[in-house]
């Protein structure tokens, strides 16, 4: 029990650290990121290929002399 709280420290002190909850936050942080960006990439992608679709049309109606 004694190198236990040689590892912890302080009651106090290992009540008072928030490195655990900055890391947390951060990685709240980062996933908030990430589903901001998946979306936006999602929806570009979309729009991406409804262009190419609407640009591939034209090219073959241009291409066949229609």
């Amino acid at each position: 029990m004694g190198s236990l709280w040689r590892s912890v420290g302080s009651p106090r002190r290992f009540l008072n650290d928030e490195s655990g909850a900055t890391a947390i936050e951060y990685g709240l942080i980062v996933t908030l990121v990430f589903l901001v960006l998946a979306v936006g990439v999602g929806n570009y992608g979309d729009q991406l290929r409804i262009l190419y679709a609407t640009l591939s049309t034209k090219v073959v109606a241009v291409l066949s002399g229609a």
